[in-house]
């Protein structure tokens, strides 16, 4: 993976400066454990996956 450029690094931490003067001091840091409720959620949803073929495709 390509490291980040200033460029990049500069407008993440704007964009949390935002975030942070917008919503407030939680909404920077919850996006962790938000996405980690929702990923908890959707696999609760999700069947479960057999990566095997079928017997009779093998055959």
């Amino acid at each position: 993976m390509a490291t980040p450029n200033n460029d990049d690094l500069d407008f993440a931490a704007m964009m949390q400066d935002k975030l942070r003067d917008n919503y407030g001091e939680d909404a920077v840091d919850t996006s962790d454990r938000a996405s980690d409720e929702r990923l908890k959620e959707m696999n609760k949803k999700l069947p479960s996956w057999n990566l095997e073929p079928p017997l009779k495709f093998l055959k």
